[in-house]
């Protein structure tokens, strides 16, 4: 495959994986608009309760991730036999962790909220969320599951529909829910967190019917289950267990960041909400394009041919790149424009543009330091990249801490941290896949 040809792939490929890997996003984005109508206590309850369901969502999306890097693995070595028997493994294994976080994350919130929120009042917010948002669990992996499989047997196209499917179900839901339209009572909180509930439930159910109906049955023998095979469920946790802890970093990087900005001020911890869910809209073009990558890597490798790599992250971060820039202009010359759809508050719009302008800046190094990291775990070397992962959360909770806290310096002056920890997350990651240590590994 030529250059040339390889960068039509990864766009081919990635356009689609974009538009999916936006949905998730998407939910965040329309729960953030809507309750930023409610008030600003709920715009900020919002950001810890998100980020308290991902903590308790990395096990089951770890999983997910694992699949899609097995599955690709033994797709580059042509075993379409093989696919369908880790994505069945892997789809018993999502089901059976969603089941036991589901239920840790009902019983032990009320218990271990008060430790993590300050305000009373934030904290029954959080907890009113929680307790339904945690149903959608099970769907969460099921979905993440079913996307691993599309993206290691290349037909990503349906993750498109499915995204329209489950943002349009969430708007409608939200719009009845929260405001209490069409005779139902005004929920809040807590119609949010039912109107994301319906739309991983609506993915889910659209998901099945496509997998069921597009793939041969004689020849992946999709969710035809003989029992357990211990050699691919024990392939799978060695494989996920980095990545579950990898996630819980990155998860329990946000949420400390946002704590750290509950005990500035409650006023802080909305502007935090806001830019960070304009960041995650920033990152939708690169995390489709993460995804090519680490799927393309993981072939490359199984075919032998890891010198292809090099090409291959130059041309993920050049459409990146392309495809984030428009976002990025606008953040930097009309920063007032993103937070006019979050923040009625004139107090918001003041003390918000000077941080989104830091983020825009900062996707120049998060977008390069993401592809090479995202390499490292398309290698199979999931334990390499959980220590990165670990550089990278020790970098940035603690500058945002030191400049927020103890010097109490200007909120942007503490989003620094973001391309301060993204940097050493790029050269780290650069240097591991040059030094091709990760090739000690056999998966």
């Amino acid at each position: 495959m030529s250059v040339s040809n390889l960068s039509r792939v990864v766009w081919k490929v990635s356009l689609p994986v974009i538009l999916a890997g936006a949905s998730e996003t998407v939910l965040h984005l329309i729960d953030t608009i809507f309750l930023a109508r409610v008030g600003v206590a709920e715009l900020g309850a919002l950001a810890v309760a998100d980020s308290v369901l991902l903590l308790f969502l990395v096990m089951p999306v770890g999983l997910a991730e694992a699949i899609q890097i097995l599955a690709s693995r033994r797709a580059g070595q042509r075993r379409t036999d093989a696919v369908a028997s880790i994505f069945n493994q892997g789809f018993l294994a999502v089901a059976f962790v969603s089941l036991i976080v589901t239920t840790a994350l009902r019983l032990a919130w009320p218990f271990i909220g008060k430790w993590f929120v300050e305000s009373q009042g934030m904290g029954v917010l959080v907890n009113n969320y929680l307790q339904i948002a945690a149903w959608g669990i099970f769907f969460v992996g099921a979905n993440f599951a079913y996307s691993a499989l599309l993206m290691s047997s290349g037909k990503t196209a349906a993750l498109v529909p499915a995204a329209i499917i489950l943002a349009g179900t969430n708007i409608c839901v939200n719009y009845v829910l929260i405001f209490g339209k069409l005779g139902f009572p005004v929920m809040g909180m807590r119609g949010a967190a039912f109107g994301s509930l319906a739309a991983e439930a609506a993915a889910f159910l659209f998901l099945t019917v496509y997998v069921l109906r597009a793939f041969d049955k004689a020849r992946y023998k999709l969710f035809r289950f003989h029992g357990l095979e211990r050699k691919t469920l024990r392939l799978l946790g060695r494989l996920s267990a980095p990545i579950v802890v990898q996630n819980s970093l990155e998860t329990l990087r946000w949420l400390a960041f946002f704590l750290i900005f509950e005990r500035v001020s409650e006023a802080a911890l909305a502007i935090a909400n806001i830019v960070s869910t304009c960041y995650v809209v920033f990152w939708i073009p690169t995390e489709g394009f993460a995804e090519t990558s680490c799927s393309l890597v993981s072939r490359f490798v199984g075919r032998n041919q890891p010198e292809r790599i090099g090409n291959l992250l130059r041309d993920a971060i050049g459409g990146a790149l392309v495809a984030t820039l428009p976002f990025l202009a606008i953040a930097l010359l009309v920063p007032r424009w993103f937070f006019a759809w979050f923040a009625p508050e004139s107090v918001l719009l003041a003390d918000g543009s000077a941080s989104l302008r830091v983020v825009a800046l900062a996707m120049l190094v998060v977008i390069p330091g993401e592809m090479w990291f995202v390499a490292v775990s398309g290698t199979g070397d999931t334990a390499a990249a959980l220590g990165i992962e670990l550089i990278l959360t020790a970098t940035m909770v603690g500058i945002a801490y030191l400049t927020a806290v103890p010097l109490a310096w200007p909120i942007e002056i503490v989003w620094l941290a973001l391309p301060i920890a993204w940097s050493v997350c790029l050269l780290i990651s650069y240097m591991w896949i040059k030094s091709r240590i990760w090739r000690r590994l056999e998966i």
